[in-house]
């Protein structure tokens, strides 16, 4: 779920969160994220008429910028239990790049397996893994690439929390994935429909050591 562009655009919501997503942002915004940030307070609401795939759809339409600025808007859980359990995921087409991101997800980070399916997450450990379909296109989906969980400073937008998943002390010094990170945010959805959460994911190779890496990360969803 990962690819080398930069997140620069994102740096100015990082400092003036409020002004950006209110102001300077709104002229730039779509017609489909207009739908979830308010015009009028900057507040992330999701819409109360659209399904969990409705709004995944959406997700996938976003351009990148405003997915940043969804992402910004929104909190991490409350507590990690609140993520607990297996999540569908997708990597979000909407920087130009995501050949690069397919490449590094699945061909390399699921090289043992077919592509990149999401994540499951242990509270009780504080912990969880990445999911995999199987190669075969049959079977049980396939889990490898474990993380510890933490819900933490974020190295993307200071003085706010994430759900950070770190991977280091599950990979091998040498590893590809020894710097992987992700940080973490919940969209919550009207009614009992659930969350659908948000993820921004690098490594500090990928170009962008600045802030762990995490100005050249990549989006993704989970559902």
């Amino acid at each position: 779920m990962y690819q080398t562009y930069s997140l620069a655009s994102a740096a100015a919501d990082q400092q003036q969160h409020k002004t950006t997503v209110q102001s300077s942002s709104r002229s730039r915004r779509g017609p489909i994220i207009s739908q979830y940030i308010s015009s009028s307070d900057g507040k992330v609401n999701a819409p109360t008429d659209k399904s969990v795939d409705e709004i995944v759809s959406d997700l996938k339409q976003l351009k990148r910028s405003d997915f940043v600025a969804l992402w910004l808007g929104c909190e991490a859980p409350s507590t990690i239990t609140d993520v607990d359990g297996d999540w569908n995921g997708v990597l979000l087409d909407n920087s130009g790049l995501t050949s690069v991101s397919n490449i590094l997800t699945d061909v390399l980070f699921g090289w043992r397996h077919g592509k990149w399916n999401g994540k499951a997450f242990d509270a009780s450990i504080e912990g969880g893994t990445n999911r995999f379909f199987p190669k075969s296109g049959d079977g049980e989906i396939e889990r490898e690439h474990k993380f510890d969980c933490k819900i933490d400073t974020s190295l993307v937008h200071p003085n706010t929390k994430s759900l950070n998943l770190l991977y280091a002390d599950h990979q091998s010094r040498l590893s590809l994935w020894h710097t992987m990170r992700d940080e973490i945010r919940v969209l919550r959805l009207s009614g009992n429909k659930g969350s659908v959460l948000l993820g921004l994911g690098c490594m500090k190779w990928s170009g962008a050591y600045w802030r762990g890496g995490m100005m050249n990360s990549s989006p993704f969803c989970l559902w």
